[in-house]
């Protein structure tokens, strides 16, 4: 899995290429411990080349997005497939983490 973070103003956007998957997991939750720590309360997770997330991927979404709320931050999801938008109703996290079709609109909603 291959992660670019991009900072557009007081917003991060993180776009994530691979799958997101046991071992593959523990980059995503050294990226949002290390966003936190630089003080990044917004973050953006462009899913564009997501292509495969399992249970472990999302409990790293579910503990990036508790980290964030934390401190009251936010944590918004761009261009999401079908089957992610799937395991995010499963879990229930579309309930707290929104999807956009875009990362502009994403960007727009923080």
């Amino acid at each position: 899995m291959y992660i670019d973070v991009n900072d557009i103003d007081d917003i991060t956007v993180v776009t994530v290429d691979g799958m997101i998957t046991l071992g593959s997991d523990i980059q995503l939750s050294k990226m949002f411990e290390e966003q936190v720590g630089r003080g990044r309360t917004k973050i953006v997770l462009d899913m564009t080349k997501v292509k495969y997330i399992d249970s472990i991927g999302m409990g790293q979404l579910a503990g990036g997005y508790a980290a964030l709320d934390e401190i009251k931050g936010s944590l918004v999801l761009a261009r999401t497939n079908h089957k992610i938008n799937e395991l995010l109703k499963l879990t229930g996290l579309q309930n707290y983490i929104k999807t956009y079709e875009t990362v502009e609109e994403a960007i727009d909603a923080l």
